[in-house]
């Protein structure tokens, strides 16, 4: 069993730590090319949409603390297809988050050392070795004690704060007006109407950038009071953060010239576009930045990547527990941490560089795959407010029929706004995923003895598929727009409610949700 040893501040600068990734250093630059100044009001929405989000996770892994909460919470309320599933979709969006981060590194790093990457960011075999290091050296840190990690994190999270908001201030005292702010070089505020300001909530790095919140959640298994700790931690990471997003936007706009808008928006180029804030600096003549810029290129990835590790290992650690994986993905050293799982994970991760070559390409695609990772939490939410209403809840959210259901259609929204390009690529990973569940279920012992619960895995064939279809017929990343814009996100409304309601009515009955949960609270209470 995994010690209570993490204080709330410890869970808030694990999660300020994935949050403060590489997304402050690339999310404004191609937020600002999606949406022009509207760039302020999709950080703005996607905070609020994230924070609703937030509540639900926060309710949750309050009321059930354990390691791997995100990916073992579904088989208690709605048995092992849809839970099988879930976890391989939050799985997936773990592994590439560690190689999206060193991807970020490596591409600052080509400013000076240009034989990393290629024009569209893939990675060299210099840069592919590179990229090795990096994350065989993430790898070992996770290996040792989960205090140490969370100590050395702490500390990388202060400098991860402090050096993106000094260098937002420099910028912003030496080229800040008014006019910059909301119509830079004399530009329209919404350059691209909603239609744009929504695409880049999605595909700018806004929906990445704030996915580290989930930090806190993975593990709530080892916090010392979780009922205080989680929803400080959750709400006040992502707070936090889109103050900081919404500085480095602001320094951003203010240090632009005509230069960088000659061909509009959609072409904002700064000088070494693989790493835009290195050109705002180079372009502002204030070199005496760059040491400080990249102290934070280079902490700022590698710290979150760190987190991102190790939630992948305790993840695939869960699945594990689950009886999904073979049981020596349970093994831990003498740290407790999953060592296995770990180096899995490290293996799996070098193999996402070439598939998804440069950062931005890597975000496009994780944005719509944390969206969907997402959606799981609400339904479980209000699944257990109807199989176990009695059950201790230190944090218990008003409304919560109206809150679960919003949330679920903000992560429908999110992962919609991502385009139709990107969701016919999440659907071949959920078809691998059944394979993947199949095969292990007929071809292994372990596999044999899970009842696989497909009663209450009905709601999963209609969402899934009507999700690809609104996409298709949607307005958005290659959609048809048979469903023109605006009547998309009301069709998208009315599905999400009919998900949802079919969601709570299949999921298990309260009996066993019951058993599950006084099975884990008694293995608590005896460790």
């Amino acid at each position: 069993m995994h010690k209570r040893s993490i204080s709330s501040v410890s869970l808030l600068f694990a999660s300020v730590s994935a949050i403060l990734g590489s997304g402050w250093l690339f999310a404004a630059f191609y937020t600002a090319q999606l949406a022009g100044p509207g760039a302020f009001l999709a950080w703005i929405l996607g905070g609020v949409a994230v924070i609703v989000i937030a509540f639900t996770y926060a309710e949750i892994s309050a009321m059930i603390p354990i390691v791997g909460s995100t990916a073992r919470i579904p088989r208690y309320t709605h048995g092992t297809f849809v839970s099988y599933l879930y976890s391989w979709i939050i799985w997936l969006s773990y592994i590439a988050l560690a190689p999206t981060e060193v991807q970020a590194v490596i591409q600052y790093l080509d400013y000076f050392f240009p034989h990393l990457t290629f024009a569209g960011g893939g990675l060299t075999d210099t840069g592919y070795m590179t990229a090795g290091i990096l994350m065989l050296a993430m790898t070992t840190l996770n290996l040792f004690s989960i205090r140490w990690l969370i100590r050395c994190n702490n500390v990388f999270t202060v400098l991860k704060i402090v050096l993106p908001v000094f260098l937002c201030l420099v910028l912003i005292s030496l080229y800040f007006t008014p006019a910059k702010l909301f119509h830079p070089q004399h530009s329209k505020f919404l350059a691209y109407g909603m239609h744009g300001v929504l695409s880049a909530i999605s595909t700018g790095g806004i929906v990445f950038a704030f996915n580290g919140f989930k930090q806190a959640c993975e593990m709530a298994g080892e916090a010392k009071n979780p009922a205080r700790s989680i929803p400080f931690a959750v709400v006040g990471s992502i707070l936090i953060c889109l103050v900081v997003y919404l500085l480095l936007q602001t320094a951003l706009f203010s240090a632009l010239t005509p230069a960088n808008l000659k061909h509009g928006w959609a072409h904002l180029s700064v000088p070494g576009d693989g790493s835009p804030f290195a050109g705002i600096v180079q372009q502002s003549n204030h070199l005496w930045l760059m040491p400080i810029l990249y102290v934070g290129a280079i902490v700022g990835p590698l710290a979150a990547g760190l987190m991102y590790i190790s939630s992948s290992a305790r993840s695939l650690f869960a699945m594990s527990k689950n009886d999904y994986l073979p049981k020596f993905f349970e093994a831990r050293n003498k740290h407790g941490h999953p060592w296995v799982a770990v180096i899995a994970c490290f293996l799996v991760g070098m193999l996402t560089f070439a598939p998804l070559p440069g950062w931005k390409n890597m975000i496009s695609f994780l944005a719509s795959l944390m969206a969907a990772s997402y959606v799981i939490t609400p339904v479980c939410l209000l699944a257990l407010r109807k199989q176990v209403p009695d059950y201790e809840r230190p944090l218990k959210l008003p409304f919560v029929t109206i809150w679960a259901t919003v949330a679920f259609y903000f992560c429908n929204l999110l992962s919609y706004w991502s385009g139709w390009y990107i969701i016919s690529k999440l659907d071949i990973c959920l078809v691998a995923s059944l394979v993947l569940l199949f095969a292990y279920h007929y071809g292994t012992e372990r596999g044999r003895l899970l009842h696989l619960d497909f009663k209450t895995s009905v709601w999963i064939w209609p969402y899934f598929s009507g999700m690809a279809l609104i996409s298709y017929l949607g307005s958005f990343g290659g959609g048809r727009n048979i469903i023109p814009f605006g009547w998309d996100m009301v069709v998208l409304f009315v599905f999400s409610c009919v998900i949802m309601w079919l969601a709570v009515k299949y999921c298990l009955p309260a009996e066993k949700t019951k058993r599950y949960l006084d099975k884990l609270k008694h293995l608590q209470e005896t460790h």
